[in-house]
């Protein structure tokens, strides 16, 4: 006779399976295969390799130095570009070159202020500013308003690692707001005392609803004192934003950001079409942008990757159309953003769109702010240049070291490879990193199968690539040839 069903589920869930020690651990001291297998950019998974975790600080430390002097503080006094690109150097190939990964750090970077020490002043408040990486769906954004209502969204949901660790940004945001706020209705002695607490500990109190709750009780201020400080610094900043549908809910709610848009998506605002059309253009430029500088923000970065999922899909007429809203909303209609001069954009565009782009670009008047002519695109780009062996395997490096023991003698080298070893990899993946780290997945794993002993030599990597097994897929490089929608490229 079978067991109750309940007791069945008790021991299921009392009972942890035991996990066999891994033969990547018994030939190699490696925690698991530290390569991704598919080595595309997934932010919503918790695996390390392909959210953006395991990151090389080196790889691209010329590219991110330059987008730090042309988007966040130059070197001289001019002010930061408005708009630019972020592109491949003609040299570098195509597709699988890191711009979702590079974009990824760009937005950690601009959202925890950490830039090496390249301002010469850390806290210079320029630098306080919120960055959104956002990743647009064939045929889901065509539409402006679903540009935006993607913003909010990725807002509400993204997630950055910064100190004390993994968290998700929206409760960073709300926490800024709440440490600006209590600073206007404390008195100087219990601000000092806050002020003198532990960081993570204050961190914790003000990114917590609930902890931040226990906080207020204790220095006896109600929800409406910080509502009200809210109300006044709104009215300093924009008078007309008090009207905005997004401040009301702000304000309405404990004057927090991620309360007000899970409100929203309740009610079912978030999803409407014909609220966003009407109104979300406004609830970013008089809503959103006066709430994130009352935290005390210079600036919010739109981060938009892979600009051509929303081209290759638009008619023409869908395509001017929204590159006209976003010249208008972003940079000229009267708002509060505009007049702060509070919106960044970066475009990841491939390697081809500029040919396609450049007409419906300058019909619209985009090229006044941003000139995308083939001799003057590079001034307001940023160009991933093309990889070494040096660079990839220093970017390998990375990805071993993750899964390896703090104390393993081999921290810092190729092992479980022979040095050059994995050249031939390198070559036959045209030095693109993501077929690289492709290659070096699938060779460890046969290499583990076979129970090959470190080091695995040159002679082994070049068996397995003659046997053509496991090549990655050859991806097109021109946009031409990416899946599009019945509608041409262009209209010229």
């Amino acid at each position: 006779m079978s067991s109750n069903i309940f007791a069945k589920k008790r021991k299921l869930l009392s009972e942890q399976p035991a996990i066999p020690e891994s033969p990547y651990f018994t030939l190699y001291r490696l925690r698991e295969n530290p390569f991704p297998s598919m080595a595309l950019f997934v932010s919503a998974t918790n695996d390390p390799r392909t959210n953006g975790e395991i990151y090389d600080r080196e790889f691209r430390l010329e590219e991110e130095k330059r987008f730090f002097e042309r988007f966040v503080l130059p070197p001289t006094t001019d002010k930061p570009l408005p708009i630019g690109f972020l592109r491949l150097d003609p040299q570098a190939g195509g597709r699988g070159n890191g711009k979702s990964t590079f974009l990824h750090h760009v937005m950690v970077r601009v959202n925890t202020a950490s830039w090496r020490d390249w301002p010469v002043d850390p806290d210079d408040p320029r630098l306080s500013a919120v960055a959104i990486h956002l990743l647009p769906e064939p045929r889901k954004q065509n539409n402006f308003f679903e540009l935006l209502r993607l913003l909010f969204n990725t807002l509400y949901r993204a997630e950055i690692s910064s100190p004390p660790g993994r968290r998700r940004l929206v409760h960073k945001i709300d926490g800024e707001i709440r440490a600006s706020l209590l600073l206007d209705v404390l008195p100087e002695e219990k601000a000092e005392e806050l002020s003198a607490r532990p960081a993570a500990e204050v961190v914790a109190d003000l990114e917590s609803p609930d902890l931040f709750a226990v906080l207020l009780k204790g220095l006896g201020i109600g929800p409406r004192i910080l509502a009200d400080a809210a109300r006044k610094r709104l009215q300093a900043t924009s008078q007309s934003s008090l009207d905005n549908d997004f401040v009301k809910g702000f304000l309405a709610n404990g004057a927090s950001i991620e309360a007000v848009w899970r409100e929203w998506l309740g009610n079912g605002w978030a999803a409407s079409d014909h609220r966003w059309k009407r109104s979300g253009a406004r609830w970013l430029t008089d809503g959103l942008v006066p709430v994130l500088m009352i935290a005390g923000y210079r600036r919010l970065f739109v981060l938009l990757d892979e600009f051509e999922k929303i081209y290759i899909y638009q008619t023409g007429r869908k395509r001017e159309e929204f590159l006209d809203l976003l010249r208008q909303v972003f940079y000229e209609q009267d708002s509060a953003a505009v007049r702060m001069q509070f919106l960044t954009t970066v475009l990841s565009i491939h390697p081809s769109i500029e040919t396609y782009l450049k007409n419906p670009w300058a019909r619209v008047g985009l090229h006044q702010l941003a000139p995308i002519a083939p001799d003057e695109i590079k001034r307001i780009s940023v160009e991933l240049g093309k990889s070494t062996p040096e660079r990839l395997t220093h970017l390998l490096v990375t990805y071993l070291d993750y899964f390896r023991a703090e104390d393993d003698p081999d921290r810092g080298t190729i092992y479980p490879f022979a040095p050059g070893a994995l050249d031939p990899a390198m070559l036959k993946a045209r030095l693109y990193p993501r077929d690289t780290l492709r290659y070096a997945h699938a060779i460890l794993r046969k290499a583990t199968s076979d129970g090959v002993p470190a080091p695995i030599d040159l002679a082994y990597v070049k068996q397995f690539l003659a046997s053509g097994a496991e090549a990655p897929p050859e991806e097109e490089d021109e946009i031409s040839a990416l899946t599009a929608s019945h509608t041409k490229l262009s209209d010229d």
